[in-house]
């Protein structure tokens, strides 16, 4: 993304007290994330995954947002003698 670091508007409950503000935060955050070519984006905050995830649905971007335990765990299994 050109700018990773931008907020994506959730911040806590800022999204649900702030509602009209915090989509058109989203909405940046989700324009910068479709300007790239992957499918998939990444966050650890709880907060921001749905957030992304309702994003890229909002915006039709057809990216997924997903945690980075639930990406880890889709790799696989890390080898016994790692």
């Amino acid at each position: 993304m050109n700018d990773p670091n931008f907020c994506c508007g959730s911040a806590g409950v800022y999204n649900l007290v702030q509602h009209e503000s915090s989509m058109k935060i989203l909405d940046m955050k989700m324009k910068d994330a479709g300007s790239t070519k992957t499918s998939t984006i990444v966050t650890t905050n709880p907060g921001c995954l749905l957030q992304m995830k309702y994003g890229a649905e909002r915006a039709g971007t057809r990216q997924r947002a997903v945690h980075l335990v639930e990406l880890l765990m889709e790799a696989g299994p890390v080898p016994k003698d790692a």
